[in-house]
């Protein structure tokens, strides 16, 4: 293995590409310990111990932004390659922390929907999941299994409760504007309309 090119990244790390491609950032006093010098081979005996440096410190990264917040696979992958780790240590250390169960889509995303299922729409909770990375028979076996006791149109009318009382009290331009705000919540003007009508029915009993 050839160093083709180093990089200067700042002031205490470098990155070494290898054979013509990215190979892994070290810091300064690494590239110093391992010899790492532009143009020359890189001696196999430190290759692995690099590497295994890397890999260790792919998991300890990885390790610590799942302490911040839950996250799917698709947002750590994208994470570990902002900050520079290789193909190979990012499945190294997303293999680690699956291992132990501290990833798992399904749970993300049946949480995601427990969490936003009040506010948001099938479609927008959808679109959401998708954007991070959760396989969509993932996405869609968790809505049957979270929306199996309550359906969008009790959702409408729980978020219509919390602005008015009573629908029949509203005048048109209230009903108007509560319509578009839960519109913008992802859902469809049809649904919004059923739930009025439901209540308007009960609110009269």
């Amino acid at each position: 293995m050839r160093v083709t090119s180093i990089e200067e990244v700042d002031k205490k790390k470098k990155k070494i590409n290898v054979d013509g491609e990215f190979g892994f950032m070290l810091y300064n006093s690494e590239v110093r310990k391992y010899h790492i010098v532009e143009g020359e081979e890189i001696n196999p005996e430190d290759y692995e111990e690099i590497k295994a440096a890397l890999y260790k410190r792919a998991k300890l990264k990885t390790m610590d932004l799942l302490k911040r917040s839950d996250k799917t696979e698709q947002e750590l992958r994208t994470k570990l390659r902002t900050a520079k780790f290789s193909d190979d240590a990012i499945d190294v250390a997303i293999e680690y922390v699956r291992s132990y169960g501290y990833i798992d889509d399904a749970r993300y995303a049946s949480n995601f929907i427990r969490l936003k299922k009040q506010q948001k729409s099938k479609r927008a909770l959808e679109f959401e999941l998708q954007n991070k990375g959760i396989p969509r028979d993932i996405i869609h076996q968790c809505m049957e299994e979270e929306f199996a006791y309550e359906d969008e149109t009790e959702a409408i009318k729980k978020l219509i409760r919390k602005k008015c009382n009573n629908v029949t009290d509203v005048d048109d331009v209230k009903v108007q504007k509560i319509i578009a705000s839960i519109c913008r919540k992802g859902f469809s003007f049809e649904k919004i309309r059923s739930a009025i009508r439901e209540l308007e029915e009960e609110e009269n009993l």
